[in-house]
């Protein structure tokens, strides 16, 4: 099991060596002729357990605690070595995330995602990262229903946030200015489902923020509707206003406004039209969909060498990508995670999707079945 590097010193890296982390994981003949046992059950209980108490540590407490400018403790920090010569000591949570990022840059470049093609990523540069959901301030919330022409009166309705771009000079605000999502739609080749992380995830939305100078991104986010069922609705990076939603979640304000006008919660009175692998295929508001090949990136609490994962136990990615079967095969499916929650023991049932990549600060592992 990877230990993380207190302390320690780490070498970085060259560009030409980023090219090669991808570790593909030939299971064809792992699954040839598998058979699911009934232990299976009991053991993903136990893997889940035990990857809460590790995620709990890491993400919840460990790694935000060394986020902290005033710390001084040096088991916050590693010593990293440029290939071209030097040290540098940064702190460890921003190696993660600065390894993340560039993992995931290499491979939505093997997947051949479209690139902006002025942009060329530098893999020496390191990624200071910030937790970036912000509350929003009144006349920034009335920007936002302004572009979209909803009424102000909604605005009490709910305490709004942001999910703010960081990292530029001015100060962040929700604005229609800039590239819209539709010119990136009309630019993107892949339909890309996200997700909007709680503090006990990781932040895939930091990482997709630092990407997205490089690519066109055309995005969804999970939605849990009342009856109980996961939708993938568009969500712009940079233009957003979220809620808390069921279960402490974010979704986007523009999904319960949807609901509110038209009377339904993705319901049977006037249902949201889905595509096979249940995004949402209707124009709305700014968007538009696309009949494009999808990649998943799916949140987890633990994956194992054999490409399965284990997550919440609600089964809502599970139902969603194997309910339209052949159809969604061509679908991509991804997670980023840590290394530390990866497990080697077998605990695959048979209702359980497999991944094809997982991305942790160490590289990507590509599971071929």
């Amino acid at each position: 099991m990877w230990v993380y590097p207190f302390g320690q010193h780490i070498n970085a890296r060259g560009e030409e060596d980023y090219t090669k982390c991808i570790t593909p994981v030939d299971l064809r003949d792992h699954y040839k002729n598998y058979k699911h046992t009934s232990s299976n059950k009991q053991v993903k209980q136990i893997v889940r357990r035990n990857a809460k108490q590790v995620r709990d540590v890491v993400l919840t407490s460990w790694l935000p605690q060394r986020m902290d400018p005033h710390i001084k403790n040096e088991d916050a920090k590693i010593r990293l070595s440029n290939p071209k010569g030097g040290t540098k000591t940064i702190l460890y949570v921003d190696f993660v995330y600065t390894q993340l990022i560039r993992h995931t840059y290499v491979l939505l470049h093997s997947l051949n995602v479209n690139k902006r093609k002025e942009k060329k990523f530098n893999f020496s540069k390191i990624f200071t990262y910030k937790y970036n959901y912000k509350p929003c301030e009144e006349d920034q919330v009335g920007k936002y229903l302004d572009h979209y022409k909803i009424s102000n009166d909604l605005a009490g309705c709910a305490h709004f946030f942001m999910y703010s771009w960081a990292g530029e000079k001015k100060k962040t605000e929700i604005t229609a200015e800039t590239e819209t999502a539709e010119q990136c739609e009309n630019k993107a080749n892949f339909n890309m489902c996200i997700y909007l992380p709680t503090k006990k995830e990781v932040d895939i939305l930091f990482i997709f923020q630092k990407l997205h100078k490089y690519f066109y991104f055309n995005l969804y986010v999970p939605i849990v509707t009342e009856q109980n069922s996961l939708i993938f609705f568009p969500f712009d990076l940079r233009n957003n206003l979220l809620v808390k939603h069921r279960f402490g979640i974010f979704v986007p304000y523009l999904y319960l406004h949807y609901c509110a006008e038209r009377g339904t919660n993705g319901g049977s009175s006037l249902p949201l039209n889905l595509s096979p692998a249940n995004l949402v295929m209707d124009t709305l508001y700014n968007f538009s969909f696309s009949e494009r090949e999808n990649i998943f990136f799916i949140p987890l609490l633990a994956y194992n060498n054999y490409g399965a994962r284990v997550g919440s136990g609600k089964g809502y990615y599970d139902r969603a990508l194997k309910q339209a079967g052949e159809e969604v095969k061509k679908n991509v499916k991804v997670s980023l995670s840590l290394e530390v929650l990866r497990y080697e023991i077998d605990f695959l049932e048979p209702t359980d999707i497999l991944l094809d990549y997982v991305v942790n600060e160490r590289g990507v592992y590509h599971f071929v079945s």
